[in-house]
């Protein structure tokens, strides 16, 4: 099993990785993964499950989810939205889209067909997020973005999820310099194109100008482990007295720290973003130092929240701000019980695609 697997294993089932168990079976798998090379699948498959029997609030009516990519951060970002839900009569249904656009649009339309109400996205891209919003206003169904990168409200959202992107580069940037050797600095960025990674690229050049702290190497990794250990492990190559690496998903970060641990090296700072099960424990280990948090689940959570508030007559508030700090091992677990990057009771409901 690797990590491109784990594009089977988002949304309820209860086949054998079900059986399994997520936490466990991310854990044996590496966790938090990168993209599953697996669009025909993700395009075809979904999942449809009711939280309670009718007479509730939201009976009969049905929200959709729909995930850039499978990997353990979506899957927080359902259980977010499933909190949100729990004891109402809402079904839910979630596809995942293997990072492409057009299997995102083809799976917001099969949800639209469906009869959806309302819609959480974690976007591939804005164009796209722009375009389902169009699509859901033209159907009268509310439509909440789990990640956005700016904060102006949009034509036709109902609520975005919103972290200060430019801020979380900054507080690298500045854990950077308090904590690293003076020194040539690795960055690994996401996908560019979404814009969070030249918004925490804006933050973490601003923090580091004038500073004896040069990026030397600065490189996407598609929120794909190997592929940011790739970009590390080239640099320290070119540039083998590195003092600092910053990767920009715990989800590549994860795999960074794995493999510093399998050459021992110790004598570079690592800080990643946001938070995993398997990053968790390398914060507690020289691998990995600290992690610029926030939380998939709080994401899915609020957008959910204002969703139902449209859904049931009310009016909802447009911009969820999304809680950052620096986490390291001394109060990672403070920040974790304050705010939860996922909620362990529906991983079952997330389990695969």
């Amino acid at each position: 099993m690797n990590d491109h697997d784990l594009g089977r294993i988002i949304s309820g089932s209860n086949g054998p990785a079900a059986l399994l168990g997520r936490r466990n079976f991310l854990k044996a798998a590496g966790a938090a993964g990168g993209v599953a090379a697996m669009a025909p699948l993700l395009a075809a498959c979904g999942s449809s499950t009711k939280q309670t029997t009718s007479g509730q609030v939201g009976a009969g009516k049905t929200i959709g989810i729909s995930l850039n990519v499978s990997n353990a951060y979506a899957s927080y970002v359902a259980e977010g939205v499933y909190q949100a839900l729990e004891g109402t009569g809402y079904a839910v249904r979630t596809v995942a889209n293997n990072a492409e656009s057009s299997t995102e649009l083809a799976n917001v339309q099969n949800l639209l067909a469906a009869g959806i109400t309302g819609l959480v996205m974690l976007p591939v891209n804005a164009d796209t997020a722009s375009k389902t919003a169009q699509l859901c206003a033209q159907r009268k169904v509310a439509f909440g973005v789990a990640q956005w990168p700016v904060k102006t409200p949009q034509n036709d959202f109902t609520a975005a999820a919103w972290a200060d992107w430019t801020e979380k580069g900054r507080l690298m940037g500045d854990y950077v310099k308090s904590h690293a050797k003076p020194g040539n600095v690795i960055v690994v960025q996401a996908i560019l194109g979404q814009q969070y990674s030249e918004l925490i690229d804006d933050g973490l050049n601003q923090s580091l100008a004038g500073t004896p702290y040069k990026i030397v190497v600065r490189e996407q990794g598609f929120y794909d482990r190997t592929k940011a250990t790739n970009v590390v492990q080239t640099g320290l190559q070119a540039y083998p007295g590195a003092t600092a690496v910053v990767t920009y998903a715990a989800s590549m970060g994860d795999g960074v720290a794995q493999y510093f641990k399998s050459i021992n090296k110790t004598d570079v700072t690592h800080i990643t973003s946001d938070c995993d099960e398997e990053l968790l424990t390398w914060l507690k280990t020289p691998y990995c130092n600290a992690t610029a948090f926030h939380s998939a689940a709080q994401s899915g959570l609020l957008v959910a929240r204002a969703l139902r508030t449209e859904l049931e007559g009310g009016q909802p508030v447009y911009l969820a701000v999304l809680d950052q700090a620096i986490a390291t091992s001394a109060n990672v677990d403070s920040i974790v019980r304050k705010t939860p990057f996922e909620y362990p009771a529906f991983a079952s409901r997330v389990s695969h695609i």
